[in-house]
């Protein structure tokens, strides 16, 4: 005798049959998401089982990786044993838990119950993730905070399950429970996602991993200092305009198309030819144009401010990209680690260029959230929503967003100002979110009273300043 209670058993001693143990399972995964107890023998704890919802869930993952991207993409098989870690995690619960509570048959139950619950709950993730894609997202719910939530329920129902599965006092339950959530959050959280079908650069569709070889990461150096050397100088005695953008989502073409119209829009309209310069992130421009991460908009931020004269030159930075609702700006191109930018590291860089006087035009999510950290009596501040709303017509079908359409293509068409241009787009945007119903990204604009002087004086403020 050992000492160790009988072991009990969940599930039937043979299988029923795969579409069977896998419709049970689905079934008790359904209970288990709402923390409802699995019926008697619900859960089918069997290696097949086991295999069957790990592939189910790497292969849906896939698919949903595939439609964010946008033209040629290629599989990244790196990424394959972060999408399948529930397996081995699952395990290794299930053997803590076993061995803690004397009971051997809680190993491959409690890895049942982790594979399903998290086949199940990443089906909820990838359900979100497309309405977002689509727009089909109505309520203005932001994606980022219901992922997180997804993801601590995932943790939390398989937590209760070891709870409930298995035996011995209360407080040893409840260790069972901690332990079950720890060791399946952890790993989760810290171990980055990796999307497994990234966009690649035409011509070269085979190339996954194109961003991060060592012929694009040593010309980086080389392009930044090219585009750098493009800009003009400044004219002594000569208010200049002078462009900066930069476009930080790899995986959707909208970005790059709009950041490239508001270079063309800036430079022929409003006089800023010869003064521009452009980081973007897309596959296409991965050895023609710098990357766009934190560091290279700093670096051409004192680049611009050395070339311009700060004391009386305006700055037009230009930001596109997916925003969060904590604020900030995606800077993504797999398999590089970027980091995001948020209004503090923006502003940090914009004052150590020297640069004074400031048109900052944001186009991303929730941008709203970048005006009070960034305002002064000498910045126009324009963002495409305010701080709690999403914007919209980002995705691997659009051409321009919303405000991209409205304001560069369609507004600053007609007119040198700025500000008239806004009001112009605000209501355009307004008109089509409503047609369409979607909820109201509400464009958000900042005029500092010195700045709304010196543009008005360089022709890019008031009601009347028709385009050249």
């Amino acid at each position: 005798m050992t000492g160790h209670p009988p072991i009990r058993q969940y599930g039937p001693p043979v299988t029923a049959g795969l579409r069977r143990d896998a419709l049970s399972n689905l079934v008790s995964g359904l209970r288990a998401v709402f923390l409802l107890r699995a019926r008697p023998g619900g859960w089918r704890p069997f290696a097949d089982q086991l295999i069957l919802f790990t592939v189910v869930d790497v292969v849906l993952t896939v698919i949903v990786s595939w439609l964010q991207v946008e033209g040629p993409g290629g599989m990244n098989w790196s990424a394959l044993p972060r999408l399948s870690l529930q397996l081995p995690l699952g395990l290794l619960a299930g053997w803590l838990v076993a061995r803690r509570s004397g009971d051997p048959s809680l190993l491959p139950l409690l890895a049942t119950v982790v594979v399903v619950l998290t086949c199940l709950l990443d089906i909820a993730g990838d359900v979100l993730l497309l309405a977002s894609l689509w727009q089909v997202w109505p309520d203005g719910i932001g994606t980022a905070r219901v992922s997180m939530a997804i993801f601590a329920w995932w943790a939390l129902s398989c937590g209760v399950a070891a709870f409930r599965l298995a035996r011995g006092t209360r407080i040893a339950r409840a260790a069972y429970f901690g332990w079950t959530a720890v060791v399946l959050a952890l790993p989760l959280w810290f171990i980055p996602y990796v999307p497994p079908w990234q966009a690649v650069e035409v011509g070269d569709s085979d190339d996954a991993f194109a961003a991060a070889s060592e012929e694009v990461l040593y010309s980086q150096g080389r392009l930044l200092d090219q585009i750098g050397q493009r800009i003009a100088p400044q004219r002594p005695g000569v208010p200049e305009l002078f462009f900066l953008g930069a476009a930080g989502y790899a995986s959707e073409n909208v970005f790059l198309n709009e950041v490239s119209l508001a270079s063309e829009i800036v430079r022929t309209r409003l006089g800023a030819e010869g003064r521009a310069a452009i980081l973007v992130n897309n596959p296409g421009t991965l050895r023609t144009l710098p990357v766009a991460t934190a560091t290279s908009l700093g670096h051409m931020l004192k680049v611009v401010g050395r070339t311009m004269d700060t004391e009386e030159d305006v700055l037009f930075l230009f930001l596109t990209s997916h925003g969060s609702e904590d604020h900030r700006l995606a800077m993504e191109f797999w398999p590089l680690r970027l980091a995001a930018i948020n209004p503090g590291m923006l502003k940090q860089m914009l004052d150590a260029s020297g640069i004074r006087w400031r048109v900052i035009v944001i186009s991303a999510c929730y941008a709203g959230g970048f005006i009070a950290p960034l305002k002064d009596s000498r910045t126009l501040i324009i963002t495409a929503a305010d701080p709690e709303h999403s914007s919209f017509g980002c995705g691997a079908d659009s051409d321009l967003t919303y405000f991209g359409k409205a304001y560069f293509d369609e507004a600053l068409r007609g007119t040198r100002s700025l500000t008239a241009a806004f009001e112009q787009a605000r209501v355009a945007i307004a008109g089509r979110e409503s047609a369409e119903g979607f909820p109201a990204s509400n464009p958000q604009i900042f005029l500092g009273d010195e700045i709304a002087v010196k543009l008005e004086q360089m022709g890019l403020h008031g009601p009347s300043s028709p385009a050249k």
